[in-house]
């Protein structure tokens, strides 16, 4: 009980830490700003919590997940999202804007992943990234490795397509509007563009796969929250640049191909001894 309690304070701790990182740069004259700050507060409470629950399967030492933890913030919550909003919206007004928005957005990551390394990791832990990583990398062989990478890349974008098709209906008229300052990239855009993220998921998520030890199940789980709360959830619960009424449809759309694509990873990139596939030939 007491080390349950322990927790949720350090959770707490590293949520409002997270909340003021996410909007110390708002007008604090904003109509949002009350709501961010909630958003942002609930949101590092979700990450926290999440980030516990994987230190608890984890046995490195604290600069590796310090490492870890901040770019798996930096690629999933924050520039994967950055790279689909040059194509699909009118955020970005050039290069330089992009340019500062990635710097900053890195910068913010390796803060909230110290933040994590010191509130959620225990001081026992001992293993290397590299040493982890070299493990994880010698079950199989090369030849195994390059098909599966390639092919868990290539299979993040029939699974976008699928659940954005069903939610088309209702976010489409809003993307149509340009006046919403939303578009719809061609296919001959829209393909690579998703390519590119699954294959940015894939690298940061061979990490994740080859630290974190838990069953099959578990893994898949893991993954794809990792996927949905920082990736999906916690942006979408703050974002204005989206009109309200398709934030919901987005939530509901990303949490399904999260979760889809967390159990197609795992299927395809879990250690051998935790439920893989065959055993290095």
């Amino acid at each position: 009980m007491r080390r349950l309690s322990s927790l949720c304070v350090r959770v707490l701790f590293f949520a409002l830490a997270f909340a003021l990182l996410e909007v110390w740069h708002i007008d604090l004259r904003s109509s949002h700003v009350v709501l961010d700050l909630v958003s942002s507060l609930v949101g590092g409470v979700l990450i926290g919590g999440l980030l516990v629950w994987m230190s608890g399967k984890m046995r490195l030492k604290r600069f590796g997940y310090f490492i870890l933890i901040s770019l798996v913030l930096f690629v999933v919550g924050r520039f994967s999202n950055y790279v689909e909003a040059v194509f699909f919206t009118t955020m970005f007004a050039n290069l330089s804007v992009l340019t500062a928005g990635v710097v900053f957005a890195l910068l913010l990551s390796f803060v909230e992943g110290g933040l994590a390394a010191v509130l959620f990791l225990p001081e026992s832990h001992e293993g290397s990234l590299f040493a982890e990583l070299s493990t994880y990398f010698g079950e199989r062989t090369w030849s195994t490795w390059l098909w599966r990478i390639l092919l868990a890349s290539a299979a993040y974008f029939p699974i976008y397509f699928f659940f954005g098709m069903l939610i088309s209906p209702f976010v489409i008229p809003y993307y149509s509007d340009p006046s919403l300052g939303l578009k719809i990239p061609s296919f001959a855009v829209m393909v690579p563009v998703e390519l590119f993220r699954g294959f940015l998921y894939v690298i940061i998520m061979l990490g994740v796969f080859s630290t974190v030890r838990a069953k099959r199940w578990t893994m898949a789980a893991i993954v794809g929250l990792i996927l949905y709360v920082p990736g999906g959830l916690v942006p979408l619960m703050s974002e204005h640049a989206l009109p309200s009424q398709i934030v919901p449809f987005h939530m509901i759309e990303i949490f399904a191909d999260s979760i889809v694509y967390g159990i197609v990873l795992t299927r395809l990139l879990n250690r051998v001894s935790q439920g893989g596939n065959e055993p290095r030939r």
